[in-house]
């Protein structure tokens, strides 16, 4: 994956979408920065002559001739330690950094990174210097909350023996947790931070067979419509029908180990009440917040269709 700056001129705006030349070098879903304000999009078309991209923000008062550069990786999500308790935006955006930026309405092209670069977080390694481990070896623990602990582990595709393993004490999300070197000599630095592109799918060790059903509380559903720990279900219906009332009853009696509720294409005022009443709520696991297990994605129904789609 390439991470080479590319250079584009804007030649048309019809609303989020935009045109741009120089642009060739890039690639579809690949994440750019539009116009004077470098506001955030994704390209969602290549011709031979321009890309096609979605932004993600308001348009207003861009022109042609603006510039597009392109970070030459796709739209990707950052992962590590500081994202429970926290809430984002559909593109993973924290919308408390963003509203301390611009205030409560927020404004184009503010710029805040998921993780917080400066807090230090309790480190202690599972492995030592040279022990084999391959992908997804637990690499080391940092106690997030006191709900959770947060396992770093050797990224997907990588494996061989570790030349370096950082010691046990406090780091920031962007220092070095390990040194691995593979069979060809190669060495991958491996940080405590990583990233992953939203429309690739995160690879798994086996896929395991559901045996245990989940207990609602509600009988209409435990009754007619049983759901398996480990399930996926659905809830069909019309506006007011109680969908979303339902949604957030099971995130909020949950015996997941992490609670990620996604508001996706959501009425403000239904987002609203989940970011009121959610961090108030005590965790019927632990007597704690219920926060401290959770990540809240706020991304309603006037955010692009593109967007929306890419915060699930």
């Amino acid at each position: 994956m390439s991470n080479q700056e590319i250079q584009g001129t804007i030649i048309s705006i019809d609303g989020p979408v935009v045109q741009a030349t120089g642009m060739s070098a890039a690639r579809v879903a690949d994440q750019v920065e539009v116009g004077e304000r470098g506001l955030v999009g994704e390209i969602i078309e290549m011709t031979d002559e321009y890309a096609t991209i979605q932004v993600y923000e308001d348009t207003t008062g861009m022109r042609p001739g603006g510039p597009v550069v392109g970070r030459g990786r796709p739209l990707s999500v950052e992962l590590g330690p500081g994202l429970i308790g926290r809430t984002f935006d559909g593109i993973q955006r924290p919308l408390e950094a963003l509203a301390e930026a611009s205030g409560d309405f927020i404004a184009t092209g503010v710029k805040a990174g998921a993780l917080d670069r400066e807090r230090k977080w309790s480190w202690e390694p599972s492995v030592s210097e040279g022990d084999e481990v391959g992908p997804a070896a637990v690499l080391g623990e940092i106690p997030e909350t006191e709900a959770l602990t947060h396992r770093i582990i050797l990224p997907p595709g990588v494996s061989g023996r570790v030349a370096e393993i950082a010691a046990e004490g406090e780091y920031s999300v962007e220092e070095r947790a390990a040194v691995v070197e593979n069979a060809d000599g190669e060495r991958v630095e491996v940080p405590f931070l990583s990233r992953w592109p939203v429309r690739r799918r995160r690879p798994g060790g086996e896929r395991v067979n559901p045996s245990e059903p989940l207990v609602t509380g509600q009988r209409v559903i435990d009754f007619f419509f049983p759901v398996t720990k480990g399930g996926t279900a659905v809830i069909p219906g019309g506006f007011g029908t109680g969908k979303t009332v339902t949604q957030h009853q099971l995130a909020k009696w949950s015996d997941a180990d992490v609670i990620i509720y996604i508001g996706c294409g959501e009425r403000g005022n239904e987002m609203t009440q989940v970011l009121e009443e959610f961090p108030q709520l005590e965790d019927p696991r632990t007597g704690r917040p219920l926060m401290e297990r959770t990540i809240l994605i706020a991304n309603t129904s006037n955010m692009p269709v593109t967007a929306r789609e890419a915060s699930i």
